[in-house]
């Protein structure tokens, strides 16, 4: 899933100037972070979902959900709009913005 993800099998493995965590320290950490405070984010629940955290649906802005940035589908239902499509459209088209979310992702740049 290195399209979606960015991550690559390198990127597992660490090296002398990376050091990796576990997955236990990762969620803790998170955890810590994000604990009573306001989760700002698109499509929150992918990311809650892949760490296997939990986080108060009222603590939580997703712009994937947020009426005003949604499309209408062809069933007329509301739809969440891609992320690349609402930077573009609510942070300018500048050349900051070239290429984000474009093939392969880079969370560095997605955050």
């Amino acid at each position: 899933r290195t399209k979606y993800s960015g991550v690559r099998a390198k990127d597992l493995k660490g090296s002398a100037d990376i050091d990796l965590v576990t997955l236990q320290k990762c969620q803790k950490d998170v955890h810590g972070l994000i604990s009573g405070k306001v989760l700002v984010g698109h499509a929150l629940s992918n990311d809650l979902k892949a760490l296997m955290l939990d986080h108060p649906r009222g603590m939580r802005r997703d712009t994937a959900r947020y009426a005003p940035y949604q499309r209408k589908g062809k069933d007329g239902k509301m739809r969440p709009r891609k992320l690349r499509d609402l930077v573009a459209e609510n942070l300018g088209g500048g050349e900051q913005w070239e290429g984000f979310q474009e093939g392969e992702h880079d969370s560095g740049k997605d955050a």
